[in-house]
């Protein structure tokens, strides 16, 4: 297992952890008898906070679990979560599959409890979806918790790792959504190919709400 040699991000995702709190224990009831749950942190379009969002609960997560959390960056063409924890990884991923040590890719992070495994190095050719849930599966029982961030679902990358499939796989998956600046049919549309897919919603994230009677 590696360790981090660049300083950690904390100021970028202090002000989110206490509400992050309230949204985890929510989060953990859903998944109450579920061993070893695994969910999937995704929006409907780009940037909206998601990424923001999966870094804080980990933090949150890794303190009140009972053992281990993972982050896993699923991001692959445009990865940002690393960059929370003042990461710096790159790793060929067909190789590390090929020699079954995809576990010498996990990172601690300066955060007690809590790994990453960050994305692997680009490659036009990779089976991003199937490889995707191939890492899922192999790491997924040794924590207590896995938390995958994810590509938009109605991305133009047709390359991406394909968020509605990986949600299909999971035990459940948390849509954010920016406060007073996502379409509502995006959101719908989104909800929809979870739907048909068979993915488990476990509810919606708003970021940047403002009451606005809050003075």
């Amino acid at each position: 297992m590696q360790t981090p040699t660049t300083p950690d991000s904390k100021a970028k995702i202090t002000g989110i952890l206490a509400e992050t709190g309230r949204i985890f224990a929510s989060i953990q009831a859903t998944l109450k008898g579920i061993n070893n749950p695994v969910i999937v942190i995704s929006s409907a379009t780009a940037k909206e906070g998601k990424s923001t969002f999966t870094a804080g609960l980990g933090i949150v997560a890794a303190r009140n679990l009972t053992g281990k959390a993972l982050l896993i960056d699923c991001h692959w063409h445009a990865p940002t979560l690393h960059t929370f924890f003042g990461i710096e990884t790159k790793f060929n991923l067909e190789e590390s599959i090929a020699n079954d040590n995809l576990h010498e890719q996990v990172v601690a992070t300066p955060y007690t409890n809590l790994d990453i495994l960050p994305a692997p190095t680009y490659q036009e050719k990779l089976e991003t979806s199937k490889n995707a849930l191939e890492i899922v599966q192999r790491v997924r029982n040794n924590y207590a918790l896995t938390i995958i961030d994810c590509a938009a679902i109605l991305s133009a990358n047709r390359h991406m790792v394909d968020p509605v499939a990986i949600a299909s796989e999971a035990d459940g998956l948390a849509l954010t959504v920016m406060a007073n600046q996502t379409p509502r049919q995006m959101v719908k549309k989104a909800q929809t190919m979870l739907d048909v897919s068979g993915a488990r919603i476990l509810g919606l994230i708003i970021n940047q709400h403002r009451n606005p009677m809050a003075t």
